[in-house]
C-alpha cells in the first residue's frame, strides 16, 4: 500500500511538472526548460512505477521547450523517446504529433508536418473532437503559408474556423481569426480582410493574452498601411509596442519596429511633395 501511495505521489508530481512546463512555455522559457527537464528525469527515474502515458507526456514537453529553445536536434531525439513509448491517451498521441509537427515547420519540413497534421486531424475527426480537430486545422494554415500556398492556408483557417464549437478557448479562436485575416491581408484581399476584422472584433475585445492582442494591433496596423490610412497604422502599430515590449519573451520585437521605422519613412516620403507645394 505504501508504494502505491508513493506511484501515486511520484506521477503526480511528474504531471505537476509537465503542466507547469507547458503553461510557461511563452514567459518563461528557462522555467520550462527545468521544469520539463525536471519531468523527465523524474519519469525515467520512476518509470516502472508510472503510465506509459505519462513518459510520452514529459518527453513531448521536454522536446517542445527544446524546440522553442532552438535546440532542434535535441529536441528530435527528445520527441524520437516519446513516439517510442506506446499511449492509448488520444490527448497525448495528437499533442506528440503536433509538437512534432511544428518542429518540422520549424526546421522547414513542411510535406511532413502537413502529413502529421493530418494524421492528427483525422485521430480527432474519428473521435468526434471538433475543438482539436479546428486546432491542427488552423496548425496547418500556418505551414501552409510557410510554404508559400495561400490558397491552402485560407482554406485550412476557415476549416478551423467553421470547426470550433461554442465553448471553444476564446483565445484559439482569436488566434486563428488572426491568422486568416493576416494571411488575406498579405494575399491582397483587403475588403475580405475588413470584413474579417469586423466579424473578429468581439472575440478581440475580450481578449486576457497580451500576447495575441498585440500580434491583433500588429493585424490592424498592417490591414490600415495596405489602405494607406497611415495615421491610423502608426496608432495600432504603437499599441501593439507597448503591449510586446511587456512580454518577456519577445522574438518578434525587432521585426515590429523595423516595420515602424519603415511606415515612419512613408509617412515621411508622402508629406514631402505637400512641403513643397507650400
Amino acid at each position: 500500500m505504501r508504494l502505491q501511495r508513493k506511484g501515486v505521489a511520484n506521477a503526480e508530481r511528474v504531471r505537476e511538472l509537465v503542466d507547469s512546463a507547458f503553461a510557461t512555455r511563452y514567459h518563461d522559457l528557462e522555467g520550462t526548460l527545468k521544469a520539463a527537464s525536471m519531468a523527465v528525469l523524474l519519469a525515467e527515474e520512476k518509470r516502472s512505477e508510472l503510465p506509459a502515458d505519462l513518459i510520452v507526456a514529459a518527453w513531448t514537453e521536454y522536446g517542445n521547450a527544446l524546440r522553442m529553445a532552438g535546440r532542434y536536434e535535441e529536441a528530435e531525439r527528445a520527441l524520437e523517446r516519446a513516439a517510442a513509448e506506446p499511449t492509448s491517451d488520444l490527448p497525448t498521441r495528437t499533442h506528440l504529433l503536433e509538437v512534432t509537427a511544428s518542429l518540422h515547420r520549424n526546421t522547414g519540413r513542411f510535406e511532413s508536418a502537413v502529413h502529421i497534421l493530418h494524421s492528427a486531424i483525422e485521430a480527432e475527426k474519428s473521435a468526434g473532437n471538433t475543438d482539436a480537430e479546428a486546432r491542427h486545422h488552423n496548425h496547418l494554415g500556418l505551414v501552409y503559408e510557410d510554404m508559400g500556398d495561400r490558397p491552402q492556408a485560407l482554406r485550412a483557417f476557415k476549416t478551423a474556423l467553421d470547426l470550433f464549437g461554442p465553448d471553444a478557448p476564446l483565445d484559439v479562436v482569436a488566434s486563428t481569426g488572426h491568422n486568416l485575416v493576416k494571411t488575406l491581408i498579405a494575399d491582397g484581399r483587403l475588403s475580405a480582410a475588413s470584413a474579417g476584422v469586423a466579424l473578429l472584433e468581439p472575440f478581440y475585445r475580450r481578449l486576457t493574452s497580451v500576447r495575441l492582442a498585440a500580434k491583433v494591433e500588429w493585424m490592424r496596423a498592417r490591414l490600415c498601411r495596405e489602405l494607406q490610412q497611415l495615421h491610423a497604422a502608426k496608432l495600432a502599430y504603437e499599441r501593439a509596442y507597448e503591449l510586446l515590449i511587456a512580454e518577456p519573451r519577445s522574438p518578434e520585437l525587432a521585426t515590429l519596429v523595423r516595420e515602424m521605422a519603415e511606415l515612419e519613412a512613408l509617412m515621411s516620403s508622402s508629406s514631402e511633395p505637400e512641403m513643397e507645394r507650400e
